[in-house]
């Protein structure tokens, strides 16, 4: 194991009582919580700050550069929790801008935080109008990215765009097989799946549907965004529905430590005593505990089409 802390690595300085890191494919930025035996109150003496750097490294998974957000010592314990967004990241502002293009937006956030610019299979695109009001850099874009079929991620730097349906159709990296002792929860909810999504604002509208839909059940949310054509609204819709249908299978379990795995992956799933789910998974927050070393893996079942 590897603890760098502003580079150097002090693992071989501390004991290290508790180490759970938590990667996220959307909404929230991954976690890092470590936890020292500290009695002589050494880290005090270190003197960390907000938005020193810290990583964690062990065999194949590395947490990628996060930063402190919060430290407490107690009764001979120091406990750090990072993130791998920049403190200047809960700062809330309002903005406006005029014929501004998606990528021109994710740049521009990006490099007011520090952070490259990174998207995968994402279409940009251009807006006549755009207004962030009073909310912080990473909730307006990451609302703005659900909008559009994608969601952003921050990791070792960058902030991270992808299109949600793009690394659907990537070819799974690797096969998880769950045996007879595995422990797992799959739960099953298609049955609240909407059949297609409408947006309108003011005088526009648009809608999409979804092309094998089994359903009339209509989502018709209020978006705070305003909506300057029908062609934009349809594309918005198109996003809604996915939002809140790709949940519709979704599941879980814990295995022996598995570093090599991370969120935002597509792998294939055999459990020998479920069957029936059995396929391509895309995994949405895994969670590694080096203490305990376990890995547990959340997921959901790829069942969506044409969007």
């Amino acid at each position: 194991m590897r603890i760098l802390y502003n580079g150097v690595d002090i693992y071989n300085d501390v004991s290290l009582n508790y180490a759970v890191h938590e990667m996220n494919a959307e909404k929230q930025a991954d976690t890092l919580v470590l936890r020292f035996n500290d009695p002589r109150g050494v880290w005090s003496k270190w003197n960390p700050q907000p938005g020193d750097k810290i990583a964690f490294e062990h065999e194949a998974a590395k947490t990628g550069a996060m930063f402190i957000h919060q430290m407490r010592p107690e009764n001979g314990l120091y406990t750090v929790r990072a993130m791998s967004m920049p403190i200047s990241g809960k700062e809330k502002r309002s903005k406006s801008w005029a014929a501004v293009h998606f990528f021109q937006l994710g740049n521009e956030i990006a490099a007011r935080h520090g952070l490259t610019f990174k998207i995968y299979g994402v279409t940009d695109q251009v807006y006549a109008y755009m207004a962030q009001t009073n909310e912080t850099d990473f909730a307006f874009f990451s609302r703005l990215c659900s909008l559009e079929g994608c969601q952003m991620v921050i990791y070792d730097g960058s902030l991270i765009v992808y299109n949600e349906a793009y690394i659907e159709q990537q070819t799974p990296v690797g096969e998880l097989q769950i045996g007879e002792a595995g422990v797992f929860f799959y739960n099953d909810a298609t049955d609240l799946a909407y059949g297609s999504a409408e947006v309108t604002s003011g005088s526009v509208s648009g809608s999409f549907m979804d092309p094998k839909a089994t359903t009339d059940k209509v989502l018709r949310p209020t978006i705070p965004i305003k909506v300057n054509s029908t062609a934009e609204a349809a594309r918005f819709a198109k996003g809604l529905l996915r939002e809140a249908n790709k949940n519709g299978q979704t599941g879980s379990f814990t295995e022996e430590l598995m570093t090599g795995y991370a969120a935002v992956s597509i792998m294939s799933l055999r459990t020998t005593k479920a069957a029936a789910w059995d396929g391509t998974i895309f995994l949405s927050k895994v969670r590694h505990d080096y203490v305990k070393n376990n890995s547990t893996l959340y997921f959901r079942r790829v069942i969506l089409e044409g969007y």
